[in-house]
């Protein structure tokens, strides 16, 4: 329901990196007496949200999307304070990015939302794709383009697909019932997408429980909040197990959606029952939607023709970069990077990602119970692992041919249980050193031997995607995974309501892995299945490590920028950022890019 236990740092982790007891230093719990009474008003109010026009909802919204850029300094504050970030260290600017980078997260989702309750205010029906492909699996690509109009100017280089099975088909959020949604929220993150889609795709309204980890961040989210729980549609409350308890067993409460790990989703569903024993039944019987973890693959295809210097340097960056991210405690952070063993390039590859860690600057363990982790894994890693650098990275992992269990001794504990911390694993694959025969091995490699299903990336160069387009769709539809990444972040998803979050479908609540149902979707198609996210080899949306005070401040401008975008919602704002991109693009070398974006801008239409 929520730790509130502080884990201490190991000390085979340098203590000074270690501030999980700092982070969690002061908790307050709602009463519960108080969180009931909370319950009782949100549920008074489930009709009235349910039957409220999307013109209401949206006017509602919009003065939510008006407040996130007020407060959107004290977001910061906030989000600095959760992960014991102090903002006036030198030393941690790059931190103080990471954090103002996820508070954007808040702007995304309200402006998705307010996207939404437009569509259906005009046309009845969320907005439609901009095209759909029929695949020979029997799925379809639902396909949306990034328009100025979308105010998702800054990610015009990317592509997005909703797979979804059969025919793609809409339904309206409108006509669903009256309901209350609990919602043990997340611990690492401010992201608003567990209260914004029960709220919009389930017509529901929400209590939302805060994790203590992040208490400082909710409170801002709150005043954020407040034009929907001035109306009774939401609630927050504070605390650990207990506020959770209440909420979990209440009888108003019709669904639960929470964000953690498996460990937590068992012990709320099953509490102290054998969930292998066939005839034990779950404690908990109200729908369950979890968003838990996973061993994410990172897949590095080796070329038709040689990388050059600098596609090795910036591809190894943004693998080290995305590993950092938020210290390493993001779900959908890489963990096993799969290889080609006969790539002419894979130690080249290999002594860029070295080097890049070796330069990348410190990471701040700060999630309640990832210093344990983190040092679990260095136990196995023996001498591979270094403790001095910003990432543990173990080349060259042997697989056993075998199937295994997870052992807490070994290395291959690497591919079965999840770091949640800056470790890395690579696994070399003995094929032939081309797409049509590395890919689909390693995708096979990924659903036998890594635990979870949440998220893959693949890093493909356009030449040889264009070369075996063919092949490659084809190992696309192939894939279990709830988010697909090609050439960028899969976590991008994250900024997308339109895309889907969450593990791929069939998981069940005796064997859950990354969990079951999905955030998002906002075009409101049935029978999804999992999302893709294209970019090009070379592109503005890969992370990039803040090396010095400079480059930390121009990334956390650009994610101010680009937070201003979403939440103004004028063309202004959007042109605005054109400088920003253009300084990230001098040091990518893709301005050719941003001249066409700038142009697919000025004509409304979209940047392919």
């Amino acid at each position: 329901f929520g730790s509130s236990v502080d884990s201490l740092p190991s000390p085979l982790w340098p203590a000074a990196l270690c501030t999980e007891a700092m982070a969690v230093s002061r908790q307050v719990h709602t009463p519960a007496a108080e969180v009931k009474v909370a319950i009782r008003r949100v549920a008074g109010n489930a009709a009235e949200w349910a039957a409220l026009p999307p013109a209401e909802k949206s006017k509602l919204l919009r003065a939510c999307l008006s407040r996130a850029s007020d407060y959107r300094d004290e977001l910061l504050q906030a989000a600095c304070k959760a992960r014991a970030v102090v903002m006036s260290d030198k030393r941690r600017q790059h931190l103080v990015a990471d954090a103002r980078a996820l508070t954007v997260l808040v702007s995304s989702w309200l402006q998705g939302a307010v996207s939404l309750m437009d569509s259906l205010a005009a046309t009845g029906r969320p907005r439609r794709a901009d095209s759909t492909v029929a695949r020979p699996d029997g799925s379809t690509r639902v396909r949306f383009v990034p328009k100025a109009s979308d105010k998702e100017w800054w990610m015009g280089q990317c592509v997005r697909e909703l797979v979804v099975r059969g025919e793609p088909c809409q339904s309206n959020p409108l006509e669903a019932p009256p309901s209350v949604t609990g919602v043990l929220g997340a611990g690492n993150t401010e992201i608003l997408n567990d209260i914004i889609d029960p709220l919009c795709r389930q017509n529901s309204v929400v209590v939302y429980k805060s994790n203590p980890m992040m208490e400082s961040s909710n409170r801002v989210k709150e005043k954020v909040l407040q034009p929907l729980i001035e109306r009774g549609y939401l609630a927050f409350v504070y605390g650990g197990v207990e506020p959770g308890k209440v909420l979990v067993e209440s009888d108003m409460v019709d669904r639960i959606v929470m964000t953690g790990s498996h460990e937590t989703f068992d012990k709320i569903v099953w509490g102290s029952r054998d969930k292998k024993d066939e005839s034990a039944e779950p404690v908990v019987q109200k729908p369950v939607q979890a968003e838990l973890g996973s061993v994410n693959p990172y897949i590095v295809v080796p070329g038709d023709v040689p990388w050059s210097e600098a596609d090795l340097e910036a591809q190894a960056e943004a693998l080290v970069a995305y590993k950092l991210l938020n210290n390493g405690h993001i779900c959908a952070a890489p963990q096993v990077v799969v290889t080609c063993r006969q790539w002419p390039q894979r130690r080249a590859f290999l002594d860029m990602v070295q080097r890049k860690i070796a330069s990348a600057p410190a990471p701040q363990v700060f999630y309640t119970g990832s210093a344990a982790r983190l040092n679990k894994h260095r136990a196995t890693m023996g001498a591979t692992g270094k403790s001095e650098a910003a990432v543990w990275f173990h080349e060259d992992l042997q697989v056993p041919e075998h199937h295994f269990e997870a052992d807490p001794h070994s290395p291959v504990l690497g591919l079965q249980d999840e770091a949640f911390a800056p470790v890395l694993y690579e696994v070399a694959l003995d094929t032939p050193a081309s797409l049509t025969s590395f890919l689909p091995v390693a995708v096979d490699f990924c659903h036998e031997r890594c635990w979870g299903n949440l998220t893959c990336m693949i890093i493909v160069d356009d030449r040889t995607r264009d070369a075996h387009q063919h092949d490659f769709d084809k190992v696309l539809d192939s894939m279990r995974f709830g988010m697909v990444g090609v050439n960028c972040p899969a976590s991008l998803a994250n900024a997308c309501p339109t895309m889907v979050w969450g593990g791929f479908p069939g998981n069940s609540l005796r064997d859950i892995q990354s969990g079951v149902g999905m955030l998002g979707n906002f075009g409101c198609y049935e029978g999804a299945e999992k999302g893709i996210m294209y970019a090009p080899f070379r592109n503005l949306l890969t992370f990039k490590l803040a090396q010095n005070e400079k480059e930390a401040e121009l990334a956390c401008k650009r994610a101010d920028y680009i937070a201003r975008a979403y939440e103004k919602n004028t063309y202004w704002q959007v042109l605005k950022l054109i400088p920003r991109e253009l300084k990230q693009a001098k040091r990518h070398h893709v301005k050719r890019t941003i001249a066409r974006r700038v142009h697919d801008a000025c004509l409304h239409r979209p940047s392919l």
